[in-house]
């Protein structure tokens, strides 16, 4: 288990590793969206998946975080409501007391442009794609994954906004930045937390799998969240159905070499 000092401490941990993981895989990886999904989700999981902040919130009481994550193994007959990411958070209060909430994420990445980096664009974005997204839930978001060329070379960044706000800028290229966060805080500082999450009942059923082809999301991360620090948290308690989802494999290592990434972070 990790053990940070405070939740900032573990956003900046989680961002790091957000950046080597997508770094990794450019250029040559970068073409395949779903390749960067898994990467970035694999690499959070091996590093970050049991954690422990020692001084959270103002009173300063610690608090705890697990997590796994989960691929769907039945895409092909997944009806797509949803994005790419969903986010199941069970939430341990005092006296038993316990809360369940699910938050949904699009993934796209950046399309670099060869002769002029500044020109590079979101080409893949799909309004009516994010409109039907918006529609089935209201925090839905989207994430942006990008290289960023510096002067020393290249740096990759993952960053986040609500997807009703993206298709209000309704733009596709880096000035959207302006109104993102990381990835790592929203998970960190927002999912974890309970905060922006949807507790329907039937859409938290539906996302673990159980309503056919109404429910499921391609990639899937179960967390469990508490203040009591005495308790014993396990996500595999957290009932999904199993029979869709098996735990993500981390990526065979590759022996080609990549590049070295550096530089100032965005």
């Amino acid at each position: 288990m990790d053990n940070y000092a405070s939740r900032f401490d573990w956003h900046k941990a989680v961002d790091s590793t957000v950046s080597n993981a997508l770094g990794g895989c450019y250029p040559r990886d970068w073409k395949d969206e779903d390749h960067l999904t898994r990467t970035l989700l694999s690499a959070l999981r091996n590093e970050h998946s049991s954690v422990t902040i020692d001084k959270d919130k103002i009173i300063g009481k610690k608090s705890k975080c697990h997590w796994d994550i989960y691929k769907n193994t039945k895409q092909k007959g997944m009806e797509p409501k949803h994005g790419d990411i969903g986010v199941l958070v069970q939430l341990h209060f005092d006296n038993g007391k316990v809360l369940e909430g699910v938050a949904f994420l699009e993934a796209k990445r950046i399309y670099h442009d060869p002769s002029d980096d500044s020109k590079s664009k979101f080409t893949a974005l799909d309004t009516e794609q994010l409109e039907r997204y918006c529609a089935n839930s209201p925090f839905h978001r989207t994430v942006f994954y990008d290289c960023l060329k510096t002067k020393d070379g290249y740096t990759a960044v993952s960053v986040t906004l609500p997807t009703r706000h993206l298709l209000t800028i309704d733009k596709n290229d880096r000035d959207i930045y302006l109104y993102c966060e990381y990835l790592s805080y929203c998970l960190t500082n927002r999912y974890f937390q309970g905060y922006e999450l949807d507790f329907d009942p039937d859409l938290v059923n539906s996302v673990k799998g159980f309503l056919g082809d109404n429910g499921g999301v391609e990639y899937l991360i179960v967390a469990q969240s508490t203040l009591k620090p005495e308790l014993e948290l396990n996500p595999e308690l957290i009932e999904i159905n199993r029979d869709i989802y098996k735990s993500i494999d981390t990526p065979e290592p590759d022996n080609t070499p990549t590049n070295n990434f550096g530089g100032p972070r965005m």
